[in-house]
């Protein structure tokens, strides 16, 4: 997904020359001098602007869902979509034929309770990092709630869809303090890239 943002940014006037001849660096600064880029893990991202190590940042809707922090979320980017879903073995039985607690692995623990409890199925929540679609083969866990763009590593490990819990695309988010106080510079990024956003959600290469 990165590749999209770069060039949504670059299209709003942001070029990286530095970030091309040394992608491998943790932060760049534009061709212009008013934008500096920090590279960090997505789950990490909302900390960063959370607590000012950054005034901005993208980050998909699927990390906003889960970690519930204080950032604001003034634009949808419609890029890197995907949806996280409930996906259960192509055996098993659908969701309301089940009679027993399922166990669920997910990197996504808060909403799996959340969209479980609301339905009143009860659950016990495994969190995993990666490799989700491995736990039902070996028997560590019933089901998985995942992120997934076209499905295709799921029908390879024989997993179906059980439903869809919310589609995710990239968000711009912005500190709190930093859109009170730096909002005119905030506006202008967001106001450049606006033009250049897709209008309808696109899966990242």
């Amino acid at each position: 997904m990165f590749e999209d943002i770069l060039s949504l940014l670059e299209r709003g006037g942001y070029g990286f020359a530095d970030y091309k001849k040394n992608p491998r660096a943790l932060t760049s600064r534009s061709d212009c001098g008013s934008l500096s880029i920090l590279f960090v893990r997505s789950t990490d991202v909302i900390p960063y602007v959370e607590f000012g190590g950054a005034d901005a940042g993208v980050v998909g809707r699927d990390q906003i869902e889960e970690q519930n922090r204080e950032v604001i979320s003034p634009l949808n980017l419609n890029i890197g979509y995907c949806r996280l879903v409930v996906a259960r073995p192509e055996e098993n039985r659908p969701m309301g034929e089940e009679k027993r607690a399922l166990r669920i692995a997910t990197k996504y623990p808060r909403i799996t309770e959340t969209h479980f409890l609301a339905r009143g199925i009860p659950v016990s929540i495994l969190k995993l990092y990666g490799s989700l679609e491995l736990a039902p083969r070996t028997g560590l866990a019933d089901w998985i709630v995942d992120l997934v763009a076209t499905g295709r590593t799921l029908r390879e490990n024989r997993l179906e869809i059980e439903e869809e819990i919310l589609p995710s695309t990239a968000r711009f988010i912005v500190n709190p303090s930093s859109w009170a106080t730096r909002n005119e510079a905030v506006r202008t990024l967001i106001d450049r890239i606006r033009p250049h956003v897709p209008e309808s959600p696109v899966i990242s290469g």
